[in-house]
């Protein structure tokens, strides 16, 4: 199976508000792009750690109601190991998604509930509950005892993936050996709330300053899924720390009933000219000090980039006071972009009366675009991909996004898709566009599909690649202001020959897969598939009867080489075409002594271009990758 890692998703089904449509975790598994880890409160004095890479440790307890089921070491020498999450059934090949903790290569701990309660497929609710040890559990894994008599200010800092069913996985503190416990931290109520790579900094020094005796436990106290740990850390910290736990340039909420559709103010990677963005600015702020900090504020930039111009500062009118270990939402008002074209960056920042004592981590920055055709979600660079379950690869499948449409008189001409590497050749692919509807249900309405296209090795993405393929309709559609659109692309030969590239997270029931006829399922990472608008050329860069032409290099930064079939003499004309399907540029190709047009790309920017050469009623193409 064409995979890095897997992870255990299962198909019961989740209600995402009530009276509205259920949906539940897609099945299957992500491949996942190795993360690269920043350290937070790196310039910290550690106190006390564990990377369990002995095992449990010395003086760690794990426990669990009937004593069956216990968390479990995965090192590099155990079986399974190291490259194994949860061994439950629902898993491609058996072999769930590890935790990507910054020390994972010399072991982590984990609850498998997944495998106590149903170690063996098939995958279903009848299974529920035929393993050794069935759930709900309540699970236990405590430290050590820690001294902390002479520490004034202290963090909790560890690293998890955490998936469960129903239930809570939370964390407490006890200064008394374990004679009471105090929660300090619980994970939200969501099935899947964190990513593999999540890392927790909480502030606990109410709880344990200058205490001698001091224990932490995990609590597993849910059904299904499983909580995978790593690194626990307790750090001395500083008395004044305000940082950015999250940041948001939109006010999206499914369940807020002045949304008619639910899927207003989404944000978007690319808005275009005729949708520009009107920014509603709100970060968490969490206090990793050791005391309160009061008046505090966001303040926002939106800069012009790479230019570096200031377009517009915002900051909060009014402070807020937050205790030690708490989270507060701080907002900064709302900013209406103008329809120019380009890229925009979005510089937060949070500050307090106090002086901040670690100011690396009260700072913040997120990107989007304005763009004269596409409007997409994902985050540009593909970092993922999506792969299904075994028992689905030749199932007839779509998955994408929805989109919120909120300017009139719009058509959309195309769909963009990234194609996943991993993908099969000749397989077919066709983009689909659909009114969707959060009150009536999934029975989504077609609106329109393009011809369908055969996949090739140029359109493939790897990590951090953006080879964007078009799917043109053949009368473009017209859309509706105040609707949503649900943007897919299909593939009838199965998730096995059309693996779509994903890029960024996906807030539950916007991004969606569904196995025909009607199983529907919402996805954790955002699929590389987007809309374009405008005006669009009526050579079509996919149509099967343009002959294919031999380029080199290529990929290319300064000059390309096309071989042509014959010397072009006379009205040869050569259009260069972006990603998106707009026309960039138009040469005259010179052949009269050569079978060769040789093209200067230093004036273009990076990424992916059609080349289609017209000539005495043939119509030729070329793909070039700009470096």
């Amino acid at each position: 199976m064409k995979t890095l890692y897997s992870s255990t998703l299962l198909l019961f089904v989740c209600s995402l508000a009530l009276g509205q449509y259920r949906f539940a975790p897609a099945p299957g598994s992500y491949a996942l792009d190795p993360h690269v880890f920043g350290s937070e409160g790196s310039n910290r004095n550690v106190i006390w750690a564990e990377d369990f890479s002995d095992g449990f440790g010395s003086g760690w307890i794990s426990a669990v109601a009937g004593g069956v089921a216990n968390w479990e070491f995965r090192g590099p020498n155990t079986t399974p190991n190291i490259e194994v999450g949860s061994r439950g059934s629902c898993v491609v090949g058996n072999l769930g998604e590890p935790i990507m903790s910054p020390t994972a290569a010399n072991g982590f701990m984990i609850f498998d509930s997944n495998w106590w309660d149903n170690p063996s497929l098939p995958c279903s609710p009848s299974n529920v509950g035929s393993g050794p040890a069935p759930g709900p559990h309540y699970a236990t894994l405590t430290s050590p005892s820690i001294d902390l008599t002479n520490y004034s200010s202290v963090a909790l800092k560890f690293n998890q993936y955490c998936k469960r069913l129903t239930g809570n996985t939370y964390v407490e503190v006890s200064i008394d050996n374990g004679g009471n416990w105090f929660p300090v931290f619980v994970n939200p109520e969501v099935p899947n709330p964190t990513t593999p790579y999540d890392e927790q900094v909480i502030q606990i020094s109410t709880y344990v300053a200058f205490q001698p005796n001091v224990r932490i436990r995990f609590v597993f106290d849910s059904m299904y899924y499983y909580w995978q740990l790593d690194d626990v850390e307790l750090i001395d910290t500083y008395s004044n720390d305000l940082a950015i736990a999250d940041l948001n340039y939109g006010a999206f909420d499914l369940y807020d009933p002045s949304h008619p559709t639910g899927y207003e103010y989404m944000e978007y990677s690319k808005y275009p000219t005729t949708m520009p963005p009107d920014l509603k600015f709100s970060a968490m702020a969490e206090n990793l000090g050791g005391i309160y900090q009061s008046d505090c504020r966001l303040n926002v930039d939106v800069i012009s980039h790479p230019g570096g111009a200031i377009i517009h500062q915002a900051a909060s009118i009014e402070g807020l006071f937050i205790n030690t270990g708490e989270t507060s939402e701080l907002r900064a008002g709302s900013y209406q972009m103008a329809p120019q074209v380009g890229e925009y960056k979005l510089a937060y920042r949070v500050d307090q009366e106090e002086i901040d004592e670690e100011v690396g981590n009260n700072v913040d920055s997120t990107f989007f675009y304005i763009d004269d055709v596409q409007y997409a979600r994902d985050r540009i660079f593909a970092s993922a991909v999506y792969l299904g379950t075994p028992d689905q690869a030749d199932v007839e499948y779509e998955l994408g996004n929805v989109f919120h449409i909120s300017a009139d008189n719009l058509t959309c001409h195309s769909i963009s898709v990234g194609v996943g590497i991993g993908s099969s050749i000749p397989a077919q692919i066709q983009g689909r566009l659909y009114r969707f509807n959060i009150i009536t249900g999934v029975e989504a309405d077609l609106l329109g599909t393009t011809q369908p296209i055969q996949i090739t090795p140029s359109m493939f993405n790897s990590y951090g690649d953006q080879i964007i393929t078009n799917l043109v309709f053949d009368t473009p559609i017209e859309l509706t202001e105040g609707e949503a659109y649900y943007v897919a692309v299909a593939s009838t030969d199965g998730i096995d020959n059309f693996v779509c590239a994903l890029a960024g997270d996906a807030e539950a029931g916007t991004a969606l897969v569904r196995y025909f006829p009607n199983d529907w399922y919402y996805l954790n990472m955002l699929p590389m598939v987007r809309m374009n608008f405008g005006a669009y050329t009526s050579v079509n860069p996919h149509l099967s009867e343009v002959n294919e032409l031999r380029v080199y290099p290529n990929p290319a930064k300064d000059e390309v080489i096309i071989e042509l079939p014959v010397q072009m003499l006379g009205k040869a004309e050569a259009r260069w075409y972006d990603s998106t399907g707009r026309l960039v540029r138009t040469d005259a190709p010179s052949t009269q002594s050569s079978l060769q047009y040789r093209a200067n790309v230093r004036d273009l920017p990076s990424g992916m271009y059609q080349v289609i050469v017209s000539w005495e009623g043939q119509v030729y193409r070329a793909s070039v990758n700009r470096l």
